[in-house]
């Protein structure tokens, strides 16, 4: 039998469409007392997700969305030959 991680882990995919419909609006503080707020999405019908977590996390999650972003807007400029063999970047 394999024994039991001591770190939960969880794989998760969301499709986002662009014109996407967020809310920013909840704060709270833990029993630690630390800051924390989350960021719901909702992806019509129901289909919805939040991410929540301290300011500090959001804004390194909010980093690497930007990061990604203007990395995708890279690929976009390489023609598609290119990219499909595998020769750009």
């Amino acid at each position: 039998m394999m024994p039991n991680d001591r770190m939960p882990s969880i794989g998760l995919g969301i499709i986002l469409p662009a014109g996407a419909v967020y809310d920013c609006h909840h704060h709270w503080y833990s029993s630690a007392g630390a800051l924390n707020a989350s960021v719901r999405f909702d992806g019509g019908g129901y289909s919805s997700a939040h991410i929540q977590g301290e300011p500090a996390a959001l804004r390194e999650l909010a980093a690497a969305l930007v990061d990604a972003a203007d990395r995708a807007d890279d690929w976009r400029a390489v023609p598609a030959p290119a990219v499909a063999e595998g020769v750009a970047g």
